[in-house]
Order: structure tokens, then sequence, then C-alpha cells
């Protein structure tokens, strides 16, 4: 399948809707300090800059999350996160402007004590919004609270909708197979041949989304991702269930033996949340160069990655290479003191 239209029209017949929250592509373009450094042409694609709620890459995802919430005739939607969490910040955002009320359930996953990492941030735009904050330790417990916070709205006689972390199930994935049509039509216009495309994974949705929509596209792109978790493995099976399920979804299932999946756990650094010496540096050259942010969390880690594994050799030399800017920027001012 290689027209969009066709992509669009199949999800309707099988059931799954979508609202719009981007009215224009993300910008793509060239980093061309950092292209000649490397000598590598590298790419960005800057779903920072996504319009709704400043910017980022769960917006694709919430398109067809939200559209489902309403088709579910849900009122409340419920999700879980960090406390900085990005995605919780644009589920406040994006649900509020559709007329959800949203309920963030914010673990204290990132041991963190800042005044800045405590009350900047992300959670300032979400109380900008009016969202239900309920802070939860990191200690196992969140399960038991969603379904404790669900069945008390629902004894009050609301519909809620939950939505995991990062939006990341078959769903939310859909939004970044879609993205790849996106990505294939503006490399067109810019005489560009996308082999090799880098990203962050930290739940595995994005991910997943992009070598789905691949597959759909039957195109032979070789996808790598750099989590930000600890730990590989759950990550790793998340990824491939939610590719094989929108595979599914397109009458695909023999491929799902010919995917290689490439997760590097390199870069995680010390833990989920927390910055190396490395990924600093590599946020501030980039700031610097390209005048493109990073954040902490997911991007620097993951750009991080990038630049060193093109010093290694890891990819091809001189052929271009795509990253997708996940977004994160309102992240940044939680980690002030790290700069």
């Amino acid at each position: 399948m290689k027209e969009l239209n066709g992509f669009d029209h199949h999800l309707v017949s099988n059931g799954y809707h979508r609202i719009n929250l981007l009215n224009q592509a993300s910008p793509l373009l060239q980093l061309k300090s950092l292209s000649k450094e490397l000598d590598t042409p590298i790419f960005i694609k800057r779903d920072d800059l996504t319009e709704l709620g400043t910017g980022g890459n769960k917006l694709r995802k919430l398109e067809y999350l939200l559209a489902e919430a309403k088709n579910q005739q849900a009122n409340r939607v419920i999700t879980i996160g960090a406390r900085q969490s990005n995605h919780a910040r644009l589920t406040a955002i994006a649900g509020k402007t559709q007329g959800f009320e949203v309920d963030l359930v914010l673990k204290n996953s990132v041991p963190l004590d800042t005044e800045s990492y405590q009350l900047n941030g992300n959670l300032v735009l979400d109380n900008i919004v009016d969202a239900n904050i309920h802070e939860i330790p990191n200690d196992g417990t969140a399960n038991a609270f969603i379904s404790n916070l669900t069945k008390h709205y629902e004894t009050e006689g609301e519909k809620v909708y939950f939505i995991p972390v990062g939006g990341s199930n078959i769903v939310g994935g859909l939004g970044y197979a879609r993205a790849t049509f996106e990505i294939e039509a503006q490399a067109a216009a810019l005489g560009v041949n996308f082999q090799h495309i880098a990203l962050a994974s930290g739940s595995g949705g994005t991910h997943g989304g992009v070598i789905a929509g691949y597959e759909i596209q039957n195109k032979k792109v070789f996808i790598q991702a750099y989590n930000v978790q600890p730990d590989r493995e759950p990550i790793l099976t998340e990824t491939k269930l939610i590719t094989e399920g929108i595979l599914d979804i397109f009458n695909l299932e023999e491929e799902k033996s010919k995917i290689e999946y490439r997760l590097c756990n390199d870069y995680v650094g010390e833990a989920y949340g927390i910055p190396n010496e490395q990924t600093l540096a590599t946020i501030k050259h980039l700031a610097k160069t390209e005048g493109v942010f990073l954040d902490p969390v997911y991007t620097g880690k993951a750009f991080t990655g990038l630049v060193n594994d093109i010093k290694l050799g890891k990819y091809p030399k001189g052929e271009p290479i795509l990253f997708i800017h996940t977004g994160g920027t309102a992240g940044l001012f939680a980690y002030s003191n790290w700069f």
C-alpha cells in the first residue's frame, strides 16, 4: 500500500477512526552543520514542532486514541506517566480541547527532588489546563490505583477511557504507521531516499508504528531505536505486540517473521530520566550548531546514540539518515539545574 488515502480508508473500514490534531506536516530538514561535521547527511523530522500543546510525538497517537474514546462515548480520560511525562501533558491538553475531563496519574519514577523537577516543566502546563493530577509512588500500585479511580468515576455515572503509558498500544501505534506516509512524501520532495531511521523508544509505540508503517508500504528501511528504559526486554515485547497488531489489521500476518527489531540499550545511562554528561553535551552541541533543542530523557539519549554509532561506523558512510525528534521541549525546564 503506497497511498495515504488507501491507508486511511482501510482503517476506517475496519473501525479505526481519527480526529485531526495536526493540521499540517511537521518539518523535515537537514542538519547541515552536523552533516558536514560527521560527513553523513543527517535529517531530522521535527515532531517537536507539531502545533498543539508545545508539540510532541504523542499527538499522532492521540488522534486515534481520542477518536476511540469518543466512539466509546467516554467523557473522561485517564492516563499514566512519570511526573514530567510529555505524554501526560499532551493528553491533558488535547483531551481538554476535545471536551474530555482528564486525569493524570503521575508516578515519582525519577529520583529527582529538585524544585525545578517537582514543580516546573510539564507540570506547569498540566495545571494551566486544569488536569486532575494524582501523584502516586513508584511502588507497583499504579494498576490498583487506576482501577479504583475508574470505579469511582463509573459509580458517579461517568464513562472512562484509559490510555496506557506513552499512548503505546495498537491503536496509538497507528499514528506513527500513518506518519511514515508523511515522511515518504517529504523525502520525495527533497529528493532523498531514507533507508535508515533513528528514534528514541520509551514505551514502544512510536517504534512499533514506524516499523509497521514501512511494512505496510512494502519498503525496506532499517529502523534503529534507542531505548531510554533500563530493561530492554519488556520494551521489545511491547514493540513487537504493537507492530504485529497493526500488521494484523492490514492482513499482513506473514510479514511478522521477516521483521528485525533494532533496540539499542547502550545509551540508557544510570536510569530512566537521568542524563549523563555525554547526553548533556549532545543537547548543548545540537542547540549551538543547529538551534535544535533535544530533551534529557528521550531525544538527548537517542541522538547521542545516533552520533556515536555514526562515528563507530554502524551506519553506512554517506547515506542519508533520518532522526525522528519526538519532542519533550517543555521537560527541559524541569532540568534547569543540570545546565
